[in-house]
């Protein structure tokens, strides 16, 4: 009788994709789909796309499913924000691929960094509320953060090992948004479906929005400042309509090196998930520069997007003034969403929110969540009612 060969231990890198229905999530099933003997799904969840994800869960078979938000289904997923840690921490997983929306993302971070894993960062604001905690986490266990933002990836493959004091500079590209050419008085006047009309990239509706009031580029900054440990004052941000060029780095001797490729999150996605390794990969249409034609830089216009400006300086505070200013920013977007308030709002909301708690202190997680809760109760008094000022 001829025993059956021993089965074959599976080698392919096990992943979390914690936010998998979202376009980052997709994004990211995308490339393992054209990578699948490299990678394997282990663990996937979404907020409240029951159906999404119970189809995603029927094609991939991941060892672990979990609903973060809404109520237990008739897939029979389990349910709860503990759904979070437990994929981030599952004993297969290698890489955590974190493309949680705000808040809610930084404890799946620090798990799973606690968990000497792999994370491959889609959700900036576990690096907003709590960078110096994150990083710390990272090095205290041997997690590591792999950025996947087009815009920290872009400075990360820039960098290629670099010496830290070999930079002189970082310049962050903005598309612009929405309004990007509109006046003031016209951008005043802004309705939902004008800010969520991004001219370049397909994201859900509150990082859409933070790209019309150009937050996310605030937010980006400060996470670009815990990433690569560069000064505010060395971080620029420069408007590029075509969001071809996702990041520049300036070195000390003058040199500047920078980071191209057609808009598309794949791109990013398939960088964190191989770093430092560079893999063969045709999902994305390759960059042609003759029939992309010019490539154009402008200036921001402060005065007409003060969510930019307000965000850095809360980043340069330090303490809580960050996790405040993300907060009260995540508020204030889903009651512009909910239409309870008008697209200018946003920042008068978020100012008053930095003004009123600028007394909080301190910088433990503690302290940064507490920050994180007042901001919400700030905003959400104001609207939750339906007033608006």
């Amino acid at each position: 009788m001829t025993e059956a060969p021993a089965a074959t231990a599976d080698v392919r890198v096990g992943v979390a994709i914690l936010g998998s229905t979202g376009s980052i999530g997709k994004s990211a099933l995308a490339v393992m789909a054209r990578q699948s003997d490299r990678f394997r799904v282990v663990a996937l969840t979404a907020h409240a796309n029951a159906e999404g994800l119970a189809e995603q869960v029927k094609q991939w078979q991941p060892a672990f499913a979990g609903l973060v938000g809404g109520r237990p289904s008739a897939e029979g997923l389990p349910c709860g924000p503990e759904c979070l840690l437990a994929a981030a921490t599952h004993p297969d997983v290698t890489i955590v691929l974190n493309a949680v929306v705000g808040a809610a993302g930084l404890p799946a971070t620090l798990a799973a960094l606690k968990a000497g894993k792999r994370v491959a960062l889609a959700n900036k604001e576990s690096l907003v509320i709590a960078g110096p905690v994150v990083m710390e986490t990272a090095r205290q266990f041997g997690g590591t953060l792999v950025p996947v933002d087009s815009e920290h990836s872009a400075i990360l493959q820039c960098l290629a090992g670099r010496r830290q004091e070999d930079i002189r500079r970082l310049v962050i590209t903005a598309s612009g948004g929405p309004f990007r050419s509109w006046s003031g008085e016209r951008i005043a006047s802004a309705t939902l479906e004008d800010a969520l009309n991004h001219p370049t990239w397909k994201m859900g509706s509150k990082i859409t929005v933070d790209s019309a009031t150009l937050a996310n580029k605030a937010l980006e900054v400060i996470e670009a400042h815990h990433l690569f440990g560069v000064p505010y004052d060395r971080i620029d941000v420069v408007v590029h309509p075509q969001s071809i060029v996702h990041s520049f780095v300036e070195f000390i001797d003058g040199s500047v090196v920078a980071q191209m490729g057609v808009p598309s999150m794949e791109l990013p996605v398939l960088f964190a998930l191989t770093w430092p390794e560079r893999v063969h990969d045709t999902g994305v249409p390759a960059y042609d520069p003759v029939t992309q034609g010019t490539l154009t830089f402008e200036p921001v216009r402060h005065e007409h997007f003060p969510m930019l400006q307000l965000g850095i300086n809360a980043g340069r505070m330090g303490g809580t003034a960050a996790a405040v200013y993300n907060a009260a920013n995540e508020a204030a977007v889903a009651h512009f969403l909910a239409g309870r308030l008008r697209f200018p709002d946003i920042a008068r909301t978020v100012s008053e929110a930095l003004t009123a708690l600028s007394t909080l202190q301190g910088s433990s997680l503690e302290a940064l969540l507490e920050a994180d809760a007042e901001a919400r109760r700030f905003v959400n008094s104001q609207y939750d009612n339906g007033i608006s000022s």
